[in-house]
C-alpha cells in the first residue's frame, strides 16, 4: 500500500512538472508544418463530405466563408480535385480515398514555398 501511495505521488509531481514548463515557442517551418497537417485533415473532410452526398456547391459555398486567404485557395483547390472524379471511384475503399487525399494534400502543402513573415491565420492545437 505505502509502494501505491509513493508511485502516485510521484505520477502527480511528474504531471505538475510537465505542466510549469513553457513550452518554446514554434518556429516558421514547425508552424507550416502544422498548418499543412491541418490542410490535409481538411482534404480528408472533404473528401468524406463527398461520400456523403454533400453537394459541390455546398462545400464551395463553406469554403467561401474561410477569411484567409491561403487556406480559402488550398481548400477550393482540393474541392475541385475531389468533386472532379467521379463518384464510383471515391466509394470503392472509402477510407484508403480519404487518406490518399489527406496524405496529397499534406504534401502539396509542404511542398509550397511560404514566407514565414505572412504565416496563414492558423492557431496551433
Amino acid at each position: 500500500m505505502k509502494k501505491l501511495v509513493i508511485l502516485s505521488m510521484l505520477s502527480a509531481m511528474v504531471l505538475v512538472s510537465g505542466c510549469g514548463e513553457e513550452k518554446a515557442p514554434l518556429t516558421p517551418e514547425q508552424q507550416w508544418q502544422g498548418y499543412c497537417k491541418s490542410i490535409g485533415n481538411a482534404a480528408r473532410s472533404i473528401v468524406l463530405d463527398r461520400q456523403n452526398g454533400i453537394t459541390q456547391k455546398a462545400a464551395v459555398d463553406y469554403a467561401n466563408k474561410v477569411t484567409d486567404p491561403t487556406t480559402k485557395a488550398f481548400v477550393l483547390a482540393q474541392i475541385e480535385k475531389v468533386y472532379a472524379l467521379p463518384a464510383d471511384q471515391l466509394s470503392k475503399d472509402k477510407d484508403a480515398v480519404q487518406v490518399k487525399f489527406k496524405d496529397e494534400a499534406y504534401q502539396t502543402c509542404i511542398d509550397t514555398p511560404f514566407d514565414p513573415k505572412k504565416m496563414p491565420d492558423y492557431k496551433q492545437f
